[in-house]
């Protein structure tokens, strides 16, 4: 009996019936689906080619097994193009899809998953690191790692394809090194890394002149990227002090050829320490007039860090001045713009204490000149109070006698007050003339915020004859100095 049973997508019947018992019009419109099916075959492998290209390579076999679903059909031909190896799939046996999965069906297989354990991955390279570069100082290849011996160049999976995580391992396959590491060699890639920078350092220690040459060709091209490296740069310091007088007349050439990348490698953090160490690794003369005329070119720039100060401290500590003389130049020539700087009057403080008699009497003899001027800024008189403190008399006077006639100006101010009570405080000058410079505004410094610590520091170091003359102003403007807050300090200080 014929079945009555209806398809819910196309209302015909069930296929339980034969063709022989259809009528001519049934057979009519069976053909007729036939052949529309057909003619939408090819749009439908379209959509499977679709599909399955869209999917990213971390997805599981479940997902894509639902997407085919949702499709509709199966696919009956294994062998489509492999986009994902260059492996034979006929040589391998492998009948995997668009993945060159190790698969033995011939069903849909996806390519290894990317999601490797990082911990994993980098212990096995690091196994091999040791002896790769055993291998390549000793004349070896890189191309030769027992990583990939057994797979050829041409004939290698998506393991050791260009792009996966394996492409670096022993440097096997160098086109599937990115754009970043193209222009630099195995070994400056060894000297980034954190366990293969110690490997090359012993290798240093223990190597020979050809070992260095070999070393030193690998890495000179990418000596501004490595010297700021935090790895890379230890590596260089090892280097420099085992390099020949021309290899570090070289590595000057490169780092001086941009002015500007050299400012910035040594106002970098990790730059700055690689520079000192090319500060004490030159052999001529020839050599430290080259760098510290590179140096001296970017002093401004080098007052914002604290790494580039120890630069040119270095120079001053190493060289005699006759090979500073371009740096002393540059410090004297800018002398009151960097006494004016937050970190620049650190500097200074710092250069006039190097023992460099010519670079300190140039710089006094600058600071006197300026002294007004200096006193009165927020920095600056840190740098007038340093060269007080150097106890030089004969500086010290010449100081004094500079600002006679402000110092009632100068005892109004915030700053200024403190250069003057850094005088009155030392025992070697007449405060006489500090005092009766104050005299002239007496009245408006007993009541001025900053005057009145001015006022009690000369009470209490000045000889009794000036005393008596400050006890007579107090007493007539104690009425005023009552009713003002920093007037009764002075009175309370002075028990009045």
């Amino acid at each position: 009996m014929e079945s009555s049973r209806v398809n819910s997508t196309g209302g015909e019947r069930d296929g339980n019936t034969t063709e022989e018992n259809l009528s001519p019009a049934e057979m009519y419109r069976r053909g007729e689906s036939r052949l529309q099916l057909s003619q939408f075959q090819p749009d439908i492998h379209r959509a499977l080619d679709k599909q399955l290209f869209r999917f990213p390579t971390g997805l599981d076999v479940e997902t894509l097994d639902s997407s085919f679903a949702m499709l509709s059909l199966r696919q009956q031909n294994p062998l489509l193009d492999n986009r994902w190896t260059n492996r034979s799939s006929l040589q391998q046996n492998h009948q995997g899809i668009n993945g060159g999965g190790d698969v033995g069906g011939g069903g849909w297989s996806l390519p290894p998953q990317r999601e490797v354990d990082l911990q994993q991955m980098m212990n096995h390279y690091f196994q091999r690191t040791s002896s790769t570069l055993n291998d390549y100082v000793n004349g070896g290849s890189y191309g030769q790692s027992s990583v990939s011996q057994d797979v050829p160049d041409l004939s290698r999976g998506r393991d050791y394809g260009f792009g996966s995580w394996r492409s670096n391992e022993g440097f096997v396959n160098p086109s599937s090194l990115s754009l970043e590491n193209e222009r630099m060699g195995p070994i400056a890639l060894l000297a980034k890394d954190p366990k293969s920078t110690l490997v090359l350092q012993e290798k240093i220690d223990e190597g020979s002149k050809e070992t260095i040459d070999v070393i030193f060709n690998d890495v000179i091209s990418s000596i501004y990227e490595l010297m700021e490296h935090p790895f890379a740069s230890q590596v260089l310091q090892k280097l420099m002090h085992e390099c020949s007088s021309q290899q570090i007349s070289h590595i000057i050439d490169v780092i001086t050829l941009n002015q500007l990348g050299f400012v910035k490698m040594c106002i970098d953090p990790v730059g700055t320490r690689s520079i000192q160490s090319l500060l004490s690794c030159l052999h001529s003369e020839e050599q430290i007039l080259r760098l510290v005329g590179a140096v001296s070119v970017g002093i401004l720039a080098f007052t914002r860090s604290n790494g580039a100060k120890h630069v040119i401290m270095q120079c001053f500590n190493q060289f005699p001045p006759s090979l500073n003389r371009d740096l002393i130049e540059v410090l004297v020539q800018n002398c009151f713009v960097l006494a004016i700087d937050q970190h620049g009057c650190c500097m200074l403080q710092q250069c006039l204490g190097t023992g460099c008699e010519v670079l300190t009497k140039r710089l006094i003899r600058e600071i006197i000149a300026s002294a007004l001027r200096l006193c009165v800024n927020n920095f600056g008189n840190y740098v007038v109070q340093y060269v007080v403190e150097l106890n030089d008399p004969n500086v010290t006077i010449l100081l004094v006698q500079q600002l006679f006639g402000n110092y009632a100006r100068l005892s109004r101010n915030k700053y200024g007050s403190h250069v003057v009570q850094k005088f009155l405080k030392i025992h070697y000058i007449d405060h006489s003339m500090i005092v009766y410079d104050l005299l002239k505004d007496i009245d408006t410094l007993l009541v001025d915020p900053f005057g009145n610590y001015v006022i009690q520091t000369a009470w209490f170091v000045c000889e009794d004859v000036l005393r008596v003359i400050l006890m007579r102003h107090i007493e007539r403007n104690k009425p005023l100095m009552r009713c003002n807050k920093f007037g009764k300090k002075v009175l309370d200080k002075l028990n009045l």
